[in-house]
């Protein structure tokens, strides 16, 4: 962070790899490059170290059930995880720029998988966004789609042509712009917040974070959204209630209950617990004019409810559903006893045994 207000000419994160490389040489300093961790062989230099070109070495017409069972797997999971990363990166790249602009996340995904597909059917390697090396173009300049290009062509030629002079940088060097990124990335001002949000949240944050270090980021934001996602429906499923209102005038001996909160496959447990089919009159009506009907097990549950109450001669009139939701619930009920819909007059109708009458 220092080098960038002496000069920009030179991207800092060059001159930090020159600067500690040169002084490793110049010092004898003990340090691992990377020709220590990765062979002489890896950095020999010269066309040889290029993939050949052509299919892979794979027996796609002599077994193909197999290989592809072999292979499906894999790229499913390389496919899902580079994805994610490149979707992260994109929002990086919006958030850091902030020109007004934003990605095409189709755009991404399509090309990514295009440009993967050809890199496997030549014998390469299938590769995606990288967030830390597209945080350094950024910080060095970079504003296009021609800085991500220009450093795969120089990637390129120093593989080719200056493999023996990359294998001398330290890993050290290395570490610490990796350490640099890490500490730009991160959300420090979370932190701050921890105590203020909700356990849940502060519990995503804190697991996201472990396994980004143990594992890596497209990782952690997988098993974060999938924690996030049954927290918020353990969340909602708690949030069903009634609000019960004694037969009126109005309805004559009806009783009223008027939902509260989403009903879907979490909270089907708490919606059927609210009501008393053995205690209530004949005719109730279930309000969801401040609920929403969200899945198929909300449905079932209504159709339950109904069932109760016709086993013991009563009607279930249902307010405030939406008309796709009404018919569904005609579908799967057809000739459905004690199951009653709404329109017109209290926004209620009765269907009973395949007629629709006004109530």
């Amino acid at each position: 962070k220092v080098l960038p207000k002496l000069t920009t000419a030179v991207p800092s994160s060059l001159l930090t790899v020159g600067i500690v490389t040169s002084a490793v040489k110049l010092l004898g300093l003990p340090a691992r490059t990377l020709i220590d961790i990765a062979g002489a062989e890896t950095f020999k230099g010269g066309l040889s170290v290029l993939p050949p070109l052509g299919l892979p070495a794979v027996p796609w017409l002599t077994a193909p059930l197999h290989t592809l069972g072999i292979l499906l797997p894999y790229a499913a999971t390389m496919a899902a995880v580079g994805l994610v990363e490149s979707l992260l990166t994109l929002q990086l790249v919006d958030r850091l720029l902030d020109d007004g602009k934003r990605g095409n996340t189709s755009q991404e995904c399509i090309g990514q998988g295009l440009g993967n597909i050809a890199s496997g059917l030549s014998s390469g390697m299938g590769g995606c966004a990288m967030i830390g090396q597209t945080q350094v173009n950024v910080q060095s300049g970079a504003t296009s789609r021609l800085a991500g290009i220009a450093m795969s062509v120089i990637l390129g030629l120093g593989i080719v042509v200056g493999a023996p002079l990359l294998g001398q940088v330290p890993i050290a060097a290395l570490v610490g712009i990796m350490f640099i990124v890490c500490e730009s990335t991160f959300a420090w001002s979370s932190l701050r917040v921890l105590k203020k949000i909700p356990r849940a949240d502060a519990v995503v944050i804190a697991l996201v974070s472990f396994v980004t270090v143990v594992q890596d980021l497209a990782v952690a934001v997988v098993v974060g959204t999938i924690v996030s996602a049954l927290s918020f429906a353990w969340q909602q499923s708690r949030a069903i209630r009634a609000l019960v209102t004694p037969a009126s005038a109005k309805e004559g001996t009806w009783k009223t209950y008027r939902m509260v909160g989403p009903l879907f496959f979490g909270s089907t447990q708490g919606f059927g617990d609210t009501f008393d089919p053995t205690g209530d009159p004949d005719d109730i009506v279930v309000d969801f004019a401040a609920s929403r009907v969200v899945d198929h097990s909300a449905l079932e549950a209504i159709n339950g409810l109904a069932e109760k109450y016709g086993a013991l001669g009563k009607r279930v009139h249902l307010r405030g559903l939406s008309s796709d939701c009404t018919g569904l619930l005609e579908r799967l009920n057809g000739e459905f006893p004690g199951l009653e819909t709404p329109t017109e007059r209290f926004g209620i109708t009765s269907l009973h045994h395949g007629r629709r009458e006004h109530v």
